[in-house]
């Protein structure tokens, strides 16, 4: 047994101790406190002890098969690199606001917007220009 596999088994038995403790009528917001900070943990040690078990190691897929190419690297990974493929999206910055990103698109189209910002940064951005009245009527 690994090192976070001991740990998560200890983390889980605190959070049975919890579960002895614990009262329906009696529960005290500290206590609801330290079972939260003790799931956290747990499901933590999981995602690692998963990521110990799984063939690649990968955390992002960790049930996904190794590259054979590069030996023990998740395929998904390092086929995302190979094409030069981030395999998150970055956030959107200050200077790509979600009206400018809805203007990009009405002007560009939606595919050339999904090329510049990202689907996750163009579909917020088509949701707010949808539910915003002034957007909506400034496009019409």
């Amino acid at each position: 047994m690994t090192n976070r596999t001991t740990e998560l088994g200890g983390a889980l038995r605190a959070l049975g101790e919890h579960g002895e403790h614990l009262s329906v009528f009696a529960a005290a917001p500290e206590q609801l406190d330290e079972i939260g900070e003790g799931l956290d943990q747990a499901r933590r040690l999981l995602a690692d002890v998963r990521a110990e078990l799984a063939p690649s190691g990968c955390r992002i897929h960790p049930s996904a098969p190794p590259d054979p190419a590069s030996g023990a690297a998740c395929l998904f990974c390092a086929t995302s690199r190979r094409r030069g493929q981030m395999s998150v999206p970055g956030p959107v910055t200050v200077a790509d606001s979600l009206d400018e990103i809805c203007q990009f698109a009405a002007e560009h189209g939606h595919d050339e917007a999904v090329r510049r910002y990202g689907a996750r940064a163009v579909t917020r951005a088509l949701l707010r220009c949808r539910f915003d009245p002034m957007l909506t009527e400034e496009s019409a």
